[in-house]
């Protein structure tokens, strides 16, 4: 009889000799998981001159690390990867393999579900461990359940209950990395693996300059919504007034705080195309489930309803400040410090406030 599958998996994804931070927030969701599970964290590491990483996963909370370390896995090769994890998956048997929603992590994630053959779960902001019943399969005891955005107005619930491993990639910023512990211990084990004969090769890797604006390396991220296309009264409004605000206040908390601010948008602003936003604000800048998923130390949302499908993007944010003119606005259910008015009274009072001067 074939041994019962266990243990969560993580993939750890690396640049420049240090685990990435989507890779810290897996291992976080990861835990979350397994100690539901009363399972094990198993961190999967694949590339070349990885020793200071296999410490280092530990130190943020697996409980052990596979590595596959060879001169010809240093650069990332979706087939050859593939390989290495497929090889593992079917020799060892996880009970759940998570992966990040990233670029990497959704090629290779696909790649392996379809070889084991399972199924996957993409773009999930949380994660649950049930009992899960249903009429025409039967009872099925800790199931991953698996939590995503759908259509932008509810959070789907999805059941993957027959096949093992449950596999699901997670929206980076859902989870926080946990606190690192220099003496925590754990089990590395080195995998024998080397890549076959492939009818495509690498040949050369270019290092794309980080997006512009970097949403997700932002400390302070003010976002603005079709709020500011009207003032308080029902009157139109320029936008641009609205974004140079937001651009001040940029440039305020940068210059005297030190802190990394950029300027975001809800999906409805950037689709909607308006005319004197043009080349000021563009889906770069978009946050919520079809844009960038933003934790920053300070969220400030301007004119923003709160709908859901924004809110996944950002409501892990440590702080939240929202500015609406309606006091029911969705926003104001997660804002940590709401102010009902209007957003071109509003603004200034907080630039000034924050200058030392008065607004008026």
């Amino acid at each position: 009889m074939s041994a019962q599958p266990t243990g969560v998996w993580v993939y750890l994804q690396h640049t420049k000799g240090d685990l990435t931070r989507d890779s810290l927030e897996l291992i976080a969701a990861g835990r979350s998981v397994a100690e539901k599970l009363k399972q094990k964290v198993v961190g999967v590491l694949i590339g070349s001159g990885l020793e200071s990483m296999e410490d280092r996963a530990i130190e943020y909370g697996a409980d052990s690390v596979l590595v596959v370390d060879d001169p010809a896995l240093e650069v990332y090769f979706n087939l050859a990867y593939a390989d290495a994890i497929y090889s593992m998956v079917e020799e060892r048997k996880p009970y759940v393999f998570l992966f990040s929603a990233n670029e990497i992590g959704k090629d290779i994630a696909a790649r392996v579900a379809f070889r084991v053959p399972t199924g996957l779960a993409t773009d999930n902001v949380q994660l649950a461990v049930e009992d899960y019943t249903n009429p025409a399969l039967g009872q099925f005891k800790d199931l991953l359940i698996q939590i995503r955005p759908d259509f932008g107005t509810r959070l789907a619930r999805i059941y993957t209950p027959r096949h093992r491993p449950q596999m699901a990639t997670v929206r980076p910023g859902s989870f926080a990395p946990l606190a690192p512990d220099p003496g925590r211990k754990g089990n590395v084990e080195r995998v024998e693996f080397k890549p076959g004969s492939y009818p495509a090769k690498v040949t050369e890797v270019t290092e794309l300059p980080p997006p512009v604006p970097d949403l997700g390396a932002a400390d302070v991220v003010i976002s603005l919504g079709m709020g500011i296309l009207k003032d308080a009264g029902g009157h139109p409004r320029d936008p641009r007034e609205a974004y140079g605000y937001a651009k001040q206040l940029k440039e305020l908390l940068e210059g005297r705080y030190g802190l990394k601010t950029e300027v975001g948008a809800t999906r409805a602003l950037v689709y909607a195309e308006v005319k004197e936003l043009d080349g000021l604000i563009g889906r770069s800048n978009q946050v919520g489930q079809t844009g960038a998923t933003v934790k920053p130390r300070v969220y400030i949302a301007v004119g923003i309803s709160g709908a859901l499908q924004h809110r996944v993007g950002m409501q892990n944010s440590a702080k939240i400040v929202a500015i609406n003119t309606d006091p029911e606005a969705p926003i104001f259910k997660i804002a940590h410090y709401p102010i009902v008015g209007d957003v071109y009274e509003e603004l200034p009072r907080l630039i000034a406030a924050m200058e030392g001067t008065s607004a008026g």
